[in-house]
């Protein structure tokens, strides 16, 4: 992909400024006006899960959820994914045997629930095909928006770049996980919460383990956008694929890069170079991801699709009603679940 220079621009100035839609096995979910917001008036006996659209407004999805959950009196509550806070989402979300009374009784500032049916399955991680993305970026230079707009409409794919938000302030967490990795279990321990302990390894496996396990993903995805980086800048290829296609060390015609792990295998030719390059370059082995001590930590590596497709694009520019003398651009368009908007626009914009 070549190198765009790159524009600020103010991204989330309004939550209607960043609608997330998802869209599931034959589900989308929108944010537009609809015609049902009242649930069945009786439970299903054979369809156990009461199926319905989470709609709501600058308000963080797991605190949405706790919501829901105190009203509703039940911690059954199953979802796809996460979606953003300062937005404007829809998705679906299933409940496990829901006094129906609760459903109808359900009202927040915040959250709508709507568009309801029973279900025999319960919706989980991973049940999606991905998001519809309605963005308004704003404050934008007249000159810089009709030519950063040429550009996106030139696209066809974008690199999967993991985003910067991942390594933490100054890559804080890149640094907490390699000191992980090199099991300076006291160094690790004082980077993460300034304490020194006798036994710091007894201390660190106290510490919540999806706090843990952030921090030794983020060092595999700063070698993963590495690798990418490097490989782009040397015209290697990639295919295109979608999210049924299965992600695999490709020989001929790779379509992802690695995640590291013990167990990885290097790709063949001058990619698998890149990527022991990179890996040496970071002063880690295969075997450092192998944290016996820490059981949980031990990383046996996979893969992650290295470029991806963008979908019904959509931009428009017109005259910024916030900020006068300012461009606004609209842009829609589609991305596959694991894809994040921002690793998209962060290949035109400065966003604040």
């Amino acid at each position: 992909m070549k190198e765009i220079e790159k524009v600020p621009a103010k991204i989330k100035h309004k939550p209607e400024d960043f609608i997330v839609e998802e869209i599931g096995d034959k589900w989308i979910c929108t944010v537009e006006p609809t015609t049902n917001h009242r649930p069945p008036t009786t439970e299903n006996s054979n369809a156990v899960f009461l199926w319905c659209e989470l709609e709501k407004k600058n308000i963080d999805h797991f605190r949405a959820i706790e919501e829901i959950s105190t009203a509703l009196q039940t911690r059954e509550i199953g979802y796809a994914g996460s979606k953003d806070k300062r937005a404007w989402t829809s998705q679906r979300i299933s409940i496990f045997k829901p006094n129906i009374e609760l459903v109808k009784n359900f009202s927040h500032p915040d959250i709508i629930l709507k568009n309801f049916k029973w279900n025999k399955r319960k919706i989980k991680i991973g049940y999606l095909d991905g998001n519809h993305f309605k963005i308004t970026l704003r404050d934008i230079d007249k000159k810089d928006a009709m030519t950063i707009t040429k550009q996106i409409r030139n696209l066809e794919w974008f690199p999967n770049y993991f985003g910067s938000q991942r390594f933490g302030i100054n890559q804080g967490n890149v640094k907490i996980g390699k000191l992980l990795l090199k099991r300076k279990w006291a160094e690790a321990l004082k980077e993460i919460n300034g304490q020194e302990s006798n036994d710091p390894l007894s201390s660190l496996k106290k510490i919540n383990r999806k706090n843990m396990l952030m921090y030794i993903n983020s060092v595999q995805s700063k070698i993963f956008n590495d690798i990418l980086e490097q490989a782009l800048e040397e015209n290697i290829k990639f295919k295109l694929t979608t999210n049924s296609q299965r992600l695999t060390a490709n020989k001929q015609e790779p379509s992802s890069c690695l995640l590291m792990g013990y167990n990885t295998r290097f790709f063949s030719g001058r990619l698998g170079e890149i990527e022991q390059q990179i890996l040496t370059a970071h002063n880690l082995t295969l075997e450092n991801f192998n944290i016996k001590e820490l059981p949980f930590l031990r990383m046996k590596g996979s893969f992650r699709k290295a470029v991806t497709e963008i979908k019904d694009l959509e931009i428009e520019t017109s005259d910024d009603d916030e900020f006068p003398g300012s461009k606004k651009i609209y842009l829609a368009f589609t991305l596959p679940s694991g894809t994040y908007a921002t690793t998209f626009l962060e290949n035109f914009f400065i966003l604040n």
